[in-house]
C-alpha cells in the first residue's frame, strides 16, 4: 500500500483551497519591575487580551520573570506564564495553560542606537482534554528576535523589531491508500501518527513600539504587531486512525496594545 508523507499536505482537499485570513486583536497590560541588585531584576505583569479592537475578552496572561546580566552586553532570563482563556458562558477566566521560558540575549550600542538579539525557548503545557494527534499538549517553540531602538531623545525611545517563531515538536504522520467516504459523506484517509516531529516556522512578526518615560519610575509603552501566521492544522479522529484534513492556514493579524510599567 502506497505511503504518502504529509510534509506539505498537497494531496489533501483543503490544502489547495487554503486562503489567507485576516484578523486582529488588542492588549492591555500593567507590570512592575524591581531591581534586586545590580544586573538582577524581577518582574510581574498582568495582561488582558481581546479579540477585535477592544471588543470581546479573549484571555488573561499572568507573567513572573527574572532577568540577569552576567556581562555588560549579555542578558539571561527565565519566567512562568499562567494563561487563562475567557469562558463566555460562565463569564470568568479559567486556567488552561502553563508556560515556561528561557531567554538568552545580547545587545550593543552605536551612537544613539541600540541593537539587540534575543532567543527564547518556550514550553507551553495544555491542561484538560486534548486530541494528542492534532495538538502537542507540551508544545515547544523557539522565538528569535532582532531589534533596533533609538535612545537619543529624553522621553521617547522608539524601536522596531522582527521576530520569527519556530515550532519544534508539532504532530506529523502519514496517510495510506485512497480517500474514503463515511456514510454521512465525510471524506478521510487512513492515518498513521508519526509523533511530534514537525519543525517549521509558523509566525513572522513585525513590531513597532515606543517607550514613553512619564517619570523616573513610570513608563508607558504603546505598540503594534503585524503578524504573518502559517500554522499547520491537522484534523483527525480521537484515535488518530483517520485524517480528515491537514493544511497550512495562512493568516495576517494586526494587534495593537499598550503597557504600563512601574520600575522601582
Amino acid at each position: 500500500m502506497k505511503k504518502i508523507a504529509l510534509t506539505l499536505a498537497l494531496l489533501l482537499p483543503l490544502a489547495a483551497a487554503a486562503q489567507t485570513e485576516t484578523g486582529g486583536g488588542a492588549r492591555m497590560a500593567v507590570g512592575a519591575e524591581y531591581k534586586i541588585t545590580k544586573g538582577l531584576h524581577v518582574s510581574l505583569q498582568e495582561e488582558l487580551r481581546m479579540s477585535g479592537a477592544f471588543q470581546s475578552l479573549d484571555r488573561l496572561y499572568t507573567t513572573v520573570g527574572l532577568d540577569y546580566k552576567p556581562a555588560k552586553y549579555v542578558k539571561l532570563g527565565v519566567g512562568y506564564v499562567l494563561i487563562n482563556p475567557y469562558d463566555a458562558i460562565e463569564r470568568s477566566f479559567k486556567p488552561a495553560r502553563h508556560r515556561f521560558y528561557f531567554d538568552a540575549g545580547a545587545h550593543f550600542t552605536a551612537n544613539y542606537f541600540s541593537f539587540s538579539v534575543r532567543e527564547r525557548l518556550q514550553l507551553t503545557h495544555r491542561t484538560g482534554s486534548v486530541n494528542v494527534y492534532q495538538t502537542n499538549p507540551n508544545a515547544l517553540v523557539l522565538k528569535t528576535r532582532f531589534g533596533v531602538e533609538y535612545k537619543g531623545w529624553t522621553y521617547f525611545e522608539p524601536g522596531v523589531f522582527f521576530e520569527m517563531r519556530t515550532a519544534l515538536n508539532e504532530p506529523m504522520g502519514e496517510i495510506s491508500g485512497e480517500m474514503k467516504t463515511k456514510a454521512d459523506g465525510t471524506t478521510y484517509y487512513d492515518y498513521t501518527p508519526g509523533g511530534y516531529t514537525h519543525v517549521y516556522n509558523n509566525r513572522y512578526r513585525f513590531i513597532f513600539r515606543t517607550d514613553i518615560k512619564l517619570s523616573k519610575h513610570h513608563v508607558l509603552r504603546p505598540y503594534a504587531f503585524f503578524d504573518i501566521c502559517k500554522p499547520y492544522v491537522i484534523d483527525t479522529n480521537a484515535e488518530g486512525t483517520r485524517l480528515f484534513s491537514a493544511a497550512y492556514q495562512k493568516r495576517f493579524d494586526v494587534i495593537i496594545g499598550i503597557n504600563y510599567i512601574f520600575k522601582f
